[in-house]
């Protein structure tokens, strides 16, 4: 039999079969085609849908309400965030009634103890062998006739005399300016010339943060009795738009013999020096005291006045006081040193003061200037006999300094109203002479120091414990 011949892709195969894969593959690229086609008829049909709706719907009348789905939404809500836990509940601001005296309550003032003093169980003063050391602070719970109720760090309680004690200003005269500039950067000077040691040093810690004013604050001490003549001073000063600036109050004994011994090195090394501390009369005591001075005492202020231009009210935990919040304190001479104008010492130093012609706002010298050209009167006068000075003033045997100004003089009366006596040497140092004499008698040395341990505390929390 003749075999047949035929051709395929150019191959001649001579009674042989096709190979498979060729109709594999055929069959696999017809299934691609079919697939694509189907897709795409798939696609158009929402699409044709969506137009034969429209159509449908626009032969029918629209609803003028919506209609609500016969199944709510299926979707899963979103998780709601945490609400955040409620505030602890606040207690009452207790409010304390001020019966004082002074702008702020008695409750609640840092106290010191100034000599080692007996703790009383009873304001009577029913005996009791607990003592409290010079220097220990307390918080004051209860004012009585003579003695307050103290409670100690050692949760000791009990009444102490008030003629022994010293309170803290700022807890009751928040509207003084507070100013202690030998707890932030002595200004002890002598003709303009720094105290080696002293100038612009901290020479005692005493800021600190205040609960009963909320905010911090010198610790400024001085004795219960002098307390209240500088309440008395402020109120005059706060009736001429004026208040006080405190400088300091007391001062501790180991301060004071540091500036004392500074001074009296310069004074062996600089004659003009020696000179300035002697003139007319003087001597170093005048100027910083080698010994127990009334500062050590809680009997004394260094302080300078401010004109305020506005007053504030504030609240300290309910109780209100009018506080400067515009002010400018009052202007001080230059210390000029070498001028061919100048007065002369010993030697060719010179030194002389700048001061304007109206001096209603200003002061003789800088605060601290430790010499005569601070002094309030030429001549010395008994620095703690009462009174002293207004007789010799009247007398004629000493007269105001050369460089007395209108605004020291302002402030001289102030604290003459308020019953406190000038210093002959410095134009802001005045004492209370029978604060003085109570801690003579009692042999107060005043050799503790101030510290930073604040017992101030709010009025109401002071006044609960009292009860």
């Amino acid at each position: 039999m003749r075999r047949r011949s035929v051709r395929y892709q150019g191959a001649r195969y001579r009674g042989r079969r096709r190979p498979r894969y060729l109709l594999w593959l055929a069959a696999f690229i017809a299934l691609l085609l079919a697939g694509f086609l189907a897709a795409r008829l798939i696609g158009a049909i929402p699409q044709l849908w969506e137009a034969k709706r429209q159509t449908s719907d626009a032969s029918v009348p629209q609803q003028t309400e919506p209609v609500k789905p016969d199944r709510p939404n299926i979707e899963p809500p979103s998780k709601p965030e945490p609400e955040p836990p409620p505030a602890p509940p606040q207690e009452p601001q207790t409010v304390v009634e001020n019966t004082s005296g002074f702008e702020l309550p008695i409750q609640g003032p840092h106290g010191m103890i100034m000599v080692n003093l007996k703790i009383h169980p009873e304001e009577s003063g029913a005996s009791s062998s607990s003592i409290a050391a010079a220097g220990l602070p307390f918080t004051i719970l209860k004012e009585g006739e003579t003695r307050v109720l103290a409670l100690f760090g050692d949760e000791r309680m009990g009444w102490v005399d008030k003629d022994y004690i010293m309170v803290n200003l700022p807890d009751l005269i928040p509207s003084i300016i507070y100013r202690n500039s030998n707890a932030e950067s002595s200004l002890m000077k002598n003709l303009g010339m720094d105290l080696e040691g002293i100038t612009g040093q901290v020479l005692y810690e005493s800021r600190v943060y205040n609960e009963k004013l909320e905010r911090e604050e010198f610790i400024m001490p001085v004795q219960y009795r002098m307390a209240q003549k500088i309440m008395e001073a402020q109120k005059t000063a706060k009736a001429q738009n004026l208040s006080i600036v405190l400088y300091e109050g007391f001062r501790p004994y180991e301060t004071q013999a540091l500036v004392a011994e500074a001074l009296q090195q310069l004074s062996r090394q600089n004659r003009d020096t020696s000179a300035s501390i002697r003139k007319n009369g003087f001597n170093i005591a005048y100027y910083i005291n080698t010994g127990i001075s009334s500062h050590q005492m809680g009997s004394a202020v260094d302080v300078s006045l401010a004109q305020v231009s506005r007053w504030e009210e504030h609240s300290f935990h309910g109780n209100t006081a009018s506080i400067p919040a515009q002010f400018s304190e009052y202007s001080y001479g230059a210390i000029l040193t070498g001028d061919s104008e100048g007065i002369q010492f010993s030697s060719a130093q010179r030194s002389r003061h700048g001061l304007p012609d109206n001096t209603s706002a200003w002061m003789p010298t800088p605060m601290h200037e430790l010499s005569y050209l601070s002094g309030t009167f030429n001549k010395p006068t008994p620095p703690y006999t009462s009174n002293a000075w207004k007789s010799d003033l009247s007398k004629g045997s000493i007269q105001y300094s050369e460089y007395w100004t209108e605004g020291a003089q302002t402030l001289q009366n102030i604290f003459v109203a308020a019953g406190m006596e000038p210093l002959a040497s410095e134009w802001w140092h005045f004492n209370d002479i029978s604060s003085w004499n109570t801690a003579k008698k009692a042999n107060i040395s005043g050799e503790f120091q101030v510290g930073t341990d604040s017992f101030s505390r709010a009025p109401g929390f002071a006044a609960a414990l009292g009860e």
